[in-house]
């Protein structure tokens, strides 16, 4: 019975480290896709930017199957479209920016 609460919570605490590497450290290597010599754009913003949505996606996580446990399987549902639509959005962010500059 806890042992998806045990993982949710360790997966989530290795997210947000993950984020706090991206964007404290500034290990953009992490960031899926990243290629250091094409990026044209501000890496800063883009080490803030996506280590706070890491960050957000971690605590997300942690906070997953509290939700589905005392609230229902469509905290599940609720979850998948905020991860998805704030992807996009943060891709759309990113690629706008580089290609202005």
């Amino acid at each position: 019975m806890y042992i998806p609460f045990i993982l949710c919570i360790s997966l989530g605490l290795l997210i947000i480290y993950c984020g706090y590497l991206i964007m404290v450290k500034k290990k953009l290597h992490l960031i899926a896709g990243y290629q250091g010599d094409q990026y044209k754009g501000d890496k800063e913003k883009l080490a803030k930017i996506f280590g706070w949505y890491t960050i957000g996606v971690g605590v997300m996580t942690m906070l997953l199957p509290f939700g589905l446990e005392y609230i229902g399987l469509f905290t599940g549902t609720v979850f998948g479209v905020v991860i998805s639509v704030s992807a996009i959005a943060l891709s759309i962010y990113v690629m706008g920016n580089q290609m202005r500059s």
